[in-house]
């Protein structure tokens, strides 16, 4: 009996060449193992100019329908440095390209959610904005008029430079993280959206610490777990003491940032554990935390060395631990190249 496929997946962001040409699918593993989406010849640009900045196509964003959000690079016939975007549908194995991309300042402010209604329709938007500026632009690019259409929207944080590490669909909106500032929330297909702000819980001032600071990204980790936001973070080694990990939950959206904590604890805890040392794994701090679990908000999975793991942190248990096998160079910039995707039943056979 063949076995069942996974509900959930960890989902490498860059892309895995395929054959026949024009195919889209997923070679589906169970976590901790990771799962690769194959694309076939002729889906992303042919002859791609690996001079401008994008070298490999990569995937930005999903939406839980089984929308795909990708950049990849231009054909070199095309005589331009700006990268193309595409939305991959999964379940159709389809791919539509996003034109009209010129005004497209960077690939991580853009995200893609399903229409209402489940007609196939879509909405990319992008967060535009100026530091010092008040107010910030909502471009959108719908599916149906193949049209950008840009909104004026407030900016709450003027004199933040916005680094988003992840755009989420969630609850009808999208939902932009930067994992220093905060979480910006809209609905895009609203006539007049209005831009939420929620702060991030404050954790552990890493300001004292310059490489701390410059490295939240890596150290701090914005997720959906359980239909909730939660922000896990992992403290500093500082005096010979191991790091903590701290998660919080959001009570409520739009309760502008009250935050609960879960649970807090040291990573010497889960060191001195029966089931850390059963995997071989060097006593060291964690490279990156790669993921919350979707489902269950107690399991945290990192990148150390060449492995992902996967932590029940309050049971201080490792509870998976598999080789990741990945190239990080594909993914152009480090560990942080995973998602977490819950799959759409049509996918979940």
């Amino acid at each position: 009996m063949a076995s069942a496929s996974p509900s959930w997946v960890i989902l490498y962001k860059a892309p895995r060449k395929a054959r026949p040409e024009g195919t889209i699918s997923l070679a589906l593993a169970a976590p901790p193992r990771v799962t690769r989406l194959d694309v076939g010849p002729g889906v992303f640009p042919t002859d791609p100019d690996r001079l401008p900045r994008v070298t490999f196509p990569r995937i930005l964003t999903i939406d839980p329908s089984g929308l795909v959000l990708a950049i990849a690079p231009p054909s070199k016939s095309e005589r331009t440095y700006k990268p193309a975007y595409l939305v991959l549908d999964v379940p159709s194995a389809t791919a539509t390209r996003v034109t009209g991309t010129d005004g497209v300042l960077k690939g991580s402010n853009l995200g893609v959610i399903a229409a209402p209604g489940g007609n196939g329709g879509y909405m990319v938007a992008d967060f535009q904005n100026i530091v010092g500026g008040s107010t910030a632009t909502l471009a959108r690019f719908s599916s149906e008029t193949r049209e950008w259409v840009n909104k004026t929207v407030a900016n709450p944080l003027p004199n933040w430079n916005w680094n988003f590490k992840g755009v989420t669909t969630h609850d009808g909106k999208l939902w932009w993280a930067d994992c220093t500032a905060g979480i910006l929330a809209c609905d895009p297909f609203a006539d007049n959206p209005d831009m939420d702000y929620v702060p991030l819980p404050r954790g552990e001032d890493h300001e004292n610490c310059g490489f701390c600071y410059s490295a939240a990204s890596h150290y701090r980790c914005v997720n959906l777990s359980n239909g909730k936001f939660r922000c896990v973070e992992m403290g500093c080694a500082s005096e010979g003491e191991a790091p903590k990990l701290t998660m919080h939950t959001l009570v409520d959206p739009a309760s502008s940032g009250l935050w609960m904590v879960e649970y807090q604890v040291g990573f010497d805890e889960i060191w001195a554990g029966d089931s850390y040392k059963a995997t071989r794994l060097p006593v060291n701090v964690p490279d990156e935390i790669a993921l919350v679990h979707p489902n269950n908000p107690d399991v945290v999975y990192f990148f150390l060395d060449e492995y992902i793991f996967g932590v029940d942190v309050p049971a201080r248990k490792v509870v998976e631990c598999a080789p990741h096998e990945l190239d990080i160079t594909e993914s152009e910039g480090g560990p942080s190249c995973v998602l977490a995707w819950e799959l759409p039943p049509i996918l979940n056979v």
